[in-house]
């Protein structure tokens, strides 16, 4: 018996290949394997910019001069503000290249600056820090005489105090009326008074003087006093009394 009509259709469509579904583990793989070419894309972009950036870097070159090598770098990389330049001066005038510096590495340093600089008269010595201590006060005396509304109260008071130290005309009107009345406060002097051992000489005692000198004026007087790590044990502290002499040298007494 042959096949009907229809059933020969229905042969003939299943016999078509139809058209194949991805899995999703095909799915993933695609998927990974475009993360890793745009990865791999990524980072062959960094390395070329990597290799741009290193080649276009100033190098280092070395020139050699009459007094040795001596590395010089591009300008991009030298301070040129106003202070670099004034400081780089400075120090190359403060020199001596005659000299080598294995020989005598002071004079070379420190040659230039011996050569143009004396110790003055009024002084004993001379240095670095002097000449510096001296531009400061200069700084500082012009601040003192600048008046500001924003000053602190601290300020004020230095300000204050350096007023009437340049007050000269007071100064000379008031004459010595303030250091006597100073050496009164305290016990009045024996050379200055006639009667000192009938009026104040009963009743003077050194320990109250001593006590007034360092709390009201903030002066040491025959002894100085101050707290000290003990050098014989860290963890504790001392009190340390010296006897104030009018030699450089001082004798020290130590409390424990």
């Amino acid at each position: 018996m042959g096949k009907s009509e229809s059933q020969m259709d229905i042969m003939e469509k299943s016999g078509k290949p139809g058209k194949r579904r991805w899995t999703v583990a095909e799915i993933s793989l695609s998927i990974l394997l475009l993360l890793v070419s745009c990865a791999l894309a990524g980072l062959v972009v960094l390395y070329t910019s990597a290799v741009k950036e290193q080649s276009n870097r100033p190098s280092v070159s070395k020139s050699s001069t009459r007094e040795g090598q001596l590395f010089r770098s591009d300008h991009n990389n030298v301070c040129t503000t106003a202070d670099c330049v004034s400081a780089a001066a400075w120090l190359l005038q403060n020199m001596d290249k005659s000299v080598k510096p294995c020989d005598n590495f002071y004079q070379y340093a420190c040659g230039g600056w011996l050569e143009r600089h004396v110790i003055p008269e009024t002084s004993s010595h001379h240095s670095v820090i002097d000449i510096l201590r001296d531009k400061l006060e200069i700084v500082l005396k012009g601040v003192l005489e600048t008046e500001s509304e924003q000053d602190r109260d601290a300020v004020k008071k230095a300000k204050v105090l350096y007023s009437s130290c340049m007050n000269e005309s007071l100064i000379e009107q008031r004459d010595s009326q303030p250091l006597l009345r100073l050496i009164e406060s305290i016990g009045d002097w024996p050379v200055a008074s006639d009667d000192w051992n009938t009026t104040t000489g009963e009743t003077w005692s050194l320990e109250d003087t001593l006590a007034t000198l360092t709390a009201r004026y903030h002066k040491k007087v025959l002894l100085d006093m101050n707290v000290w790590t003990d050098d014989q044990d860290s963890r504790r502290h001392i009190i340390c009394v010296r006897l104030l002499l009018i030699t450089a040298q001082t004798i020290s007494t130590v409390i424990y």
